[in-house]
């Protein structure tokens, strides 16, 4: 392979990976932001499930979802999505940020109550599911919806992969971050 022939495999590798990112950025905000809101903004958050318990007696996702948590995350990711769509001149990004931001809640509730069915403390490390549920119900809902058609992004199962291990790969060092400035309890 010639130099020419490296540069360009890398120029599409590079590529790929800032499409991803863009595409991911929604839920990825959607995802820190409840965390940084919990510390900052809202000192007493509501459960989200409103202290319900499961049938098997455990709280169906715990204290550490909350409504203003949730709500908080779509908001980010709809702002997110509506930044792209004033730059792109493309407001189906709204919609887009909306449904990226939704999914991504969705996906850490679940991720959270799996959680509770199987005994784990909140906090408590949950490995790979902590560090990709939120890609994964972004992703279900963006292509469910057809919004990545809409707005000319197809979300390819080669980016969907990529998500995952760029989720994978970054959700630790960024909880690491958020322990070390005082955001995060517990550095995983």
């Amino acid at each position: 392979m010639g130099l020419f022939s490296r540069v360009y495999v890398l120029s599409d590798f590079a590529e790929h990976l800032l499409r991803v990112v863009m595409m991911y950025l929604p839920a990825m905000v959607s995802n820190a932001v409840p965390l940084i809101c919990r510390r900052y903004l809202f000192k007493n958050p509501h459960p989200i499930d409103f202290g319900i318990n499961f049938r098997d007696g455990r709280r169906l996702f715990g204290d550490n979802k909350s409504i203003e948590g949730f709500i908080s995350g779509v908001v980010a990711g709809t702002l997110i999505g509506l930044a792209y769509g004033h730059y792109m001149r493309s407001y189906e990004w709204v919609t887009y940020g909306f449904l990226s931001g939704l999914g991504a809640m969705s996906g850490d509730l679940l991720n959270s109550f799996v959680k509770r069915r199987l005994s784990m403390k909140p906090g408590q490390p949950f490995i790979p599911f902590d560090q990709i549920s939120f890609v994964i119900g972004a992703s279900i809902l963006i292509k469910a919806s057809g919004i990545d058609l809409a707005v000319n992004h197809e979300l390819s199962f080669a980016d969907f992969l990529t998500g995952l291990l760029l989720a994978g790969m970054l959700h630790p060092l960024t909880n690491y971050v958020a322990y070390l400035v005082g955001i995060k309890e517990t550095p995983l």
